[in-house]
């Protein structure tokens, strides 16, 4: 299929459908809010629509307009749904068949995921004719239809495009939507088909995009990478004046973060150590009793659960920071990391996923993957160690990458850009 994301005018277009997971609605999503600064002055009318949206809401601008997806039933009834959606629909039984021997590889659960997959995909292309291809005051070759995700919403995106070829249809991919060795099992129903299917899909990482031409000839020309970026934050972070290391987390507190691998690396440290983690989770109880218990003498500890990119930025302009870490096992490409950079804060990561494309030796330490706990307290006593020329010389490194980079005015203006004007590049 020839990438193409003209209309049939070869005129800009005014109307965006955005899909997204949960946006507005809280958590998650949250680098989403800088996009959509620069997606409402090229857009004359932006509409969202949520897939799983419910609870808090953040504020958005008055203008756009928002939709919920109605979900599945709960209990016993989501499964007689499932069932009953893929079996009762014809374009569900093509694409369901075509898909069935991938999913039989892996077993009773890879039939379960893509029958969860498909009727999903489902719903949602069912409600996205029932709110916009169906009405006949709809002006199809004026809108991009945009998912967020490389999940089920841009499965129906790519359904649709088999009654409508003239929609317009484009996905981002970031990480867990990209990998499938991340999952149990490590499958992703209709990944190939929907990339050939979509006028393209946008990686956040050159990582991703070889990933996805490896396991799927000839996706290339409908893969394009379109960076993550943030904003500009006006000021430089400070580093510690008194001979004390400031390091800062930033993440969700779940197993894959491997936050634990971070404490039992610090507890081998003997220089004096300041760690301030940012974010919440699932195990943010047990690491935080457990880093009290064992990181006490030189180690000051201070959790600061979930914050706001307002409140973590305010935290780099007011306070001293030495180093940000990321030893995660996983990744897509971190924004948190970009975060970081944009105010000159060196970084040691763990080198997976497109974090490579961030940090280097220029700017910090990219890792190994299975770095032990030893090692790690090596990497940090190491940079602790730098004199104070070179580790300036590492934070403007940091800042400069970021500006070549990830400067959210630079890649969210190209992407939305080629979205709306067609050149797809």
């Amino acid at each position: 299929m020839v990438n193409t994301l003209q209309n049939v005018n070869g005129t800009a277009r005014k109307h965006m459908i955005l899909i997204t997971n949960r946006y507005p609605y809280l958590p998650g999503e949250q680098f989403l809010e800088t996009e959509l600064k620069y997606m409402v002055n090229l857009f004359e009318k932006i509409e969202i629509a949520s897939v799983n949206g419910s609870g808090e809401r953040r504020k958005v601008p008055d203008h756009i307009q928002l939709h919920s997806i109605p979900g599945r039933p709960e209990g016993t009834k989501k499964y007689i749904h499932t069932f009953y959606s893929v079996t009762a629909d014809p374009q569900g039984r093509r694409w369901f068949s075509a898909e069935l021997p991938k999913a039989r590889a892996f077993g009773s659960k890879g039939l379960m995921q893509l029958a969860n997959w498909l009727s999903h995909a489902l719903r949602i292309r069912d409600e996205i004719r029932k709110k916009w291809l169906d009405d006949p005051g709809f002006a199809l070759n004026d809108a991009v239809f945009y998912s967020y995700w490389l999940t089920p919403a841009a499965v129906a995106l790519a359904m649709l495009k088999e009654t409508f070829p003239e929609l317009l249809a484009v996905s981002r991919a970031h990480g867990g939507d990209v990998y499938d060795y991340r999952h149990s099992p490590p499958y992703l129903p209709f990944q190939g088909r929907v990339i050939n299917a979509l006028n393209s899909v946008n990686m956040i990482s050159e990582d991703g995009k070889r990933f996805l031409e490896g396991k799927y000839s000839g996706a290339g020309a409908n893969l394009l990478v379109h960076r993550l970026g943030t904003e500009k934050p006006g000021f430089m972070s400070s580093p510690s004046p008194d001979g004390i290391l400031r390091i800062v987390t930033c993440s969700y507190v779940k197993p894959v973060k491997r936050l634990d691998l971070l404490v039992d690396a610090l507890k081998q440290t003997t220089i004096p150590i300041h760690w301030t983690h940012i974010g919440d989770g699932e195990d943010r109880e047990n690491l935080e009793r457990r880093a009290k218990e064992e990181l006490n003498g030189q180690i000051v500890i201070d959790f600061k659960g979930h914050w706001t990119q307002q409140q973590i930025f305010k935290f780099y302009r007011t306070r001293p920071v030495d180093l940000f870490v990321n030893v995660s096992a996983s990744e897509g490409i971190p924004v948190t990391i970009m975060e970081a950079f944009s105010t000159g804060i060196p970084v040691i990561a763990t080198d997976v996923g497109g974090v490579r494309e961030l940090v280097d030796e220029r700017n910090g330490f990219l890792i190994p993957s299975d770095v032990a706990a030893d090692e790690l307290a090596g990497y940090i006593e190491k940079f602790a160690a730098l004199p104070v020329e070179q580790k300036q010389t590492y934070r403007a490194h940091a800042y400069s990458k970021w500006e070549q980079e990830y400067n959210a005015q630079k890649n969210y203006l190209s992407f939305l850009l080629s979205v709306k004007n067609g050149s797809g590049s």
